[in-house]
């Protein structure tokens, strides 16, 4: 819920050299737009204002990060370097953004200062002078009304926030592609998908803080009433982080369960789950379906520890017996985690990720949109997974060469919705196919994979085999209340 800073990427790079002439250039970029700010905008307006400003900005970063699932942390500098503009103008919501990253007391590594603080001086600055540009008043003392402030000062402000989220995203992605080569495409839809909602609510309350300062004759206590609840706030946001950190050492303990009688495939659940939240974020699923379908993808095989392991590893090709044992495998899955709360929205998409769109898959033969979403999803993400990985019988697939695969299994196997859903998220973000060691490829046997396209037309277009199979699901099935 913060504009994301560079406390990772910048710290861990693997060429210093690019990373140390981005950070020169960010600040070259730093002076010219607060000097720009200075002759558009004149000097700081009001001192004592900046300088109760710039500790409110330290205080808001300090404790410890609240991180809530991967991506999001909850912080308020931004707010109080967007208030800034209106309170001290352009050039103070510079010297607030950079010097509340200068005087953080975090630890962090030295580049990482120097870069944040260039950064936030950068969007103070930029936000400011894209207040000017739209209109903003520099001097609001005589603005009581309603429509004037909206006018005047809220609609001019939003320009500011969504400019500061702008630029804010290409400078991470900046720093992020120099320094581990991550695609600046990938970057900027990564941060603006997670930053750029948030921004919408910092405007909001930016607006409020500076209209409780200024119009309204508060000053500096206004801080006080407009960001203390946000401390609160914080503080119960970082409770339900500590929940979410939880529940994710807790799949993380079911995966290894899985990886460890299955070790020449281990990644796969978590590269599953990568794909399952792309897919689902591309289309624009609120935050709760999102991470219970990474949850699913996570834990979609967790069944296996329930399989026996002369099958994970088999020397020989899959009879028809072993597929019928194998495909227990997602009912039993269902069996370990159906009585986990936090567990519960992810059910379904464990239990049906073998159905077909055709009908023809199982446990359950469902057909088309009556297979839940999230198990359409993960039915694709794990079919490419296979595909991009190599395997004892032939090496990875490509990134295209697999989707071109998959595309041949649209409206029979898959949702074709589902299948273009992987394609448009594959051009936001790189994947590479999964290579393993000489020793790895021993170890998993000759004997397809049960996630090939392969073995599941296998199945689907051999009656007497998926009849038994299905037969199978449903003594396995969780409303008959026991796994026979």
């Amino acid at each position: 819920m913060s504009p994301s800073s560079s406390r990772q990427s910048a710290g861990t790079d693997p060429g210093a050299l690019r990373v140390a002439l981005f950070i020169g250039f960010v600040w070259l970029l730093a002076l010219a737009s607060g000097s720009l700010a200075w002759v558009v905008g004149g000097p700081p307006s009001n001192v004592p204002a900046l300088a109760v400003l710039t500790l409110v900005a330290v205080a808001s970063s300090i404790g410890r990060d609240n991180f809530v699932g991967t991506r999001i942390s909850f912080s308020f500098t931004s707010i109080v370097v967007l208030a800034s503009i209106v309170i001290t103008g352009p050039v103070g919501a510079a010297i607030v953004g950079g010097g509340a990253n200068l005087l953080r007391v975090r630890t962090m590594p030295p580049r990482v200062r120097v870069f944040n603080t260039a950064m936030f001086t950068v969007v103070g600055a930029v936000g400011g002078l894209a207040y000017l540009t739209v209109g903003g008043r520099a001097d609001v003392t005589s603005l009581h009304s309603a429509s004037s402030l909206l006018l005047q000062v809220g609609l001019p402000l939003l320009a500011a926030d969504v400019t500061q989220c702008v630029v804010n995203a290409l400078l991470l992605a900046g720093i992020q592609n120099v320094a581990t080569a991550i695609p600046l495409r990938t970057q900027i839809w990564g941060l603006l998908g997670t930053t750029g909602p948030a921004y919408i609510g910092y405007g909001l309350i930016g607006f409020l803080f500076a209209v409780v300062w200024i119009p309204a004759e508060v000053g500096w206590f206004s801080a006080v009433l407009v960001l203390a609840p946000l401390f609160v706030a914080r503080w119960a946001f970082a409770q339900y982080g500590d929940e979410l950190q939880a529940h994710e050492r807790t799949l993380r303990a079911l995966v290894t369960a899985v990886e460890t009688k299955e070790p020449h495939n281990a990644g796969h659940s978590e590269r599953v789950a990568q794909l399952a939240e792309w897919m689902a974020e591309a289309m624009l699923l609120g935050h709760k379906e999102i991470q219970d379908i990474r949850t699913a993808g996570m834990l979609h095989d967790v069944g296996k520890v329930a399989m026996p392991t002369r099958l994970l590893g088999s020397r020989q090709a899959h009879t028809d017996d072993d597929l019928v044992t194998m495909s227990a495998h997602s009912l039993a899955g269902v069996e370990l985690v159906k009585d986990v709360d936090f567990l519960s929205g992810s059910v379904d998409g464990i239990a049906h990720h073998h159905e077909r769109f055709d009908g023809r898959g199982y446990p359950d033969g469902l057909v088309g949109d009556a297979i839940p979403l999230a198990a359409r999803i993960i039915a694709v993400a794990d079919a490419f997974e296979c595909l991009t990985s190599a395997h004892s019988y032939r090496p990875a697939l490509s990134a295209d060469e697999a989707l071109e695969v998959v595309r041949g299994q649209a409206a029979t196997q898959f949702d074709p919705q589902i299948v273009e859903l992987l394609v448009k998220s594959l051009s936001r973000h790189e994947w590479a196919p999964t290579e393993r060691t000489p020793d790895e490829l021993a170890s998993a046997g000759i004997a397809l994979d049960h996630d090939e396209p392969e073995v599941s037309d296998h199945i689907a277009f051999t009656d007497r085999l998926r009849t038994r199979i299905t037969g199978r699901a449903a003594g396995l099935h969780p409303a008959n209340g026991e796994v026979r």
